[in-house]
């Protein structure tokens, strides 16, 4: 059996080509060599946001999961308090943005686009 593994601790941060990339992102799924979905490991400094987007052209799903930290995902204009442990999905033609709190947001974030039959 063939497997990779990443420490995110071992990546630069760097924009990619997700519609909310980020100069506080970790490309976690180019590292591992994944193709189907994208898998990002965002740390945002305090008070620092991801881009506002959508994927109504695009048809994206978005999944969250916040690891540390506290802040709020702005969805339409609603700020959603996140922490630790939860996860949050958006449908895809909402506007969605991370802002990070005081003690800044490190989160996970999932993209695909569900495959059409």
């Amino acid at each position: 059996m063939t497997h990779y593994t990443v420490d995110a601790a071992d990546l630069s941060v760097g924009r990619g080509p997700h519609p909310a990339a980020s100069p506080f992102e970790k490309r976690v799924g180019e590292a591992l060599g994944l193709t189907a979905f994208g898998l990002y490991q965002i740390e945002l400094p305090a008070g620092e946001e991801t881009v506002p987007h959508d994927h109504v052209d695009d048809h994206a799903e978005d999944a969250y999961a916040v690891l540390r930290g506290h802040g709020w995902v702005v969805v339409d204009e609603e700020e959603i308090p996140v922490g630790p442990g939860q996860f949050v999905a958006v449908t895809v033609d909402s506007s969605r943005f991370l802002r990070a709190g005081p003690d800044g947001l490190v989160f996970i974030a999932v993209c695909a686009t569900p495959s059409r039959s």
